[in-house]
């Protein structure tokens, strides 16, 4: 039989690591729609801003999306950490 071992601050890292992510990607996110905003208001006009900004606005739901994926991996790790540092206390108050 296999042993998994497991600590609660490897789950907390986990945790804030997604968390960490999350918020470097939104953070990427708002710039690059900001980019694409101000290049296709000034410095790029016509067709190509058109196509540009379509192109973009086509993928924007997915990039949405990517960010609401990584929100809920971290708020599901922070549940977990807590239900299983319920369980340790649990489990040593069962054993006193």
């Amino acid at each position: 039989m296999a042993i998994v071992h497991v600590e609660e601050s490897a789950l907390n890292d986990l945790k804030n690591a997604l968390t960490n992510a999350g918020e470097s990607y939104k953070s990427n996110l708002v710039r690059l729609t900001n980019l694409i905003a101000e290049i296709t208001s000034g410095d790029i006009q016509g067709d190509l801003a058109v196509d540009l900004k379509t192109k973009f606005e086509a993928k924007e739901a997915t990039l949405k999306g990517l960010a609401n994926t990584i929100d809920e991996a971290a708020e599901y790790a922070g549940v977990q950490t807590t239900k299983f540092g319920d369980m340790i206390t649990e489990t040593k108050a069962g054993m006193h």
